[in-house]
């Protein structure tokens, strides 16, 4: 279990102090909150308080106190990259998936001409055996390059003559009507 206090002696807490102007100085917010965090603990707030203070997890802050005990300031002053979780379809599948969604869903033996997230949602779970859900296949098609489309809704057999004299002509009248409708 991680020790949860944290000493310092007058030397140390000066170099965070410094560090702390430092930062301010570059406009660091993030490393200056983390050295706050040092100092904070040090002066005899708890976890949990600290974490208030800098409204941040009381897990972050222990994590920040580890950190600071096995690398000192620099490890608190060190900026993403941020890792993340490693991505359950691999680069090869995704390669995959990109090509099937070019060709398109018929070539995949579906119905429908047209992809939709859920769509893909199946597809990637029947494939890969990997489960996403539809906003998370967003996100990764989009990362593929592949932009969110919506159908404009005509009708094939549309008279674009006969809706343009509907839209100038009666249009307005149905207009007149509802509001006369309203005022009565």
């Amino acid at each position: 279990m991680p020790r949860r206090g944290l000493r310092l002696d007058l030397e140390e807490y000066n170099h965070i102090v410094h560090h702390r102007y430092l930062a301010e100085k570059r406009k660091d917010l993030e490393s200056r909150v983390r050295l706050r965090a040092i100092v904070l603990v040090h002066e005899g707030k708890t976890l949990e308080q600290v974490g208030h203070i800098l409204e941040v997890a009381r897990s972050t802050v222990e994590r920040w106190i580890e950190r600071y005990r096995s690398t000192e300031v620099t490890g608190l002053l060190v900026r993403g990259p941020y890792q993340g979780k490693k991505p359950r379809l691999s680069l090869d599948q995704k390669r995959e998936l990109a090509t099937m969604i070019r060709e398109g869903p018929e070539c995949s033996g579906l119905d429908t001409g047209v992809w939709t997230a859920p769509i893909v949602a199946d597809l990637v779970k029947q494939h890969f055996r990997i489960a996403y859900s539809p906003s998370q296949i967003r996100r990764i098609l989009h990362d593929l390059g592949f932009s969110v489309q919506y159908p404009r809704q005509e009708f094939s057999q549309a008279d674009k003559k006969r809706q343009a004299t509907w839209v100038e002509e009666e249009l307005p009248e149905v207009k007149k009507k509802s509001k006369r409708t309203k005022a009565s």
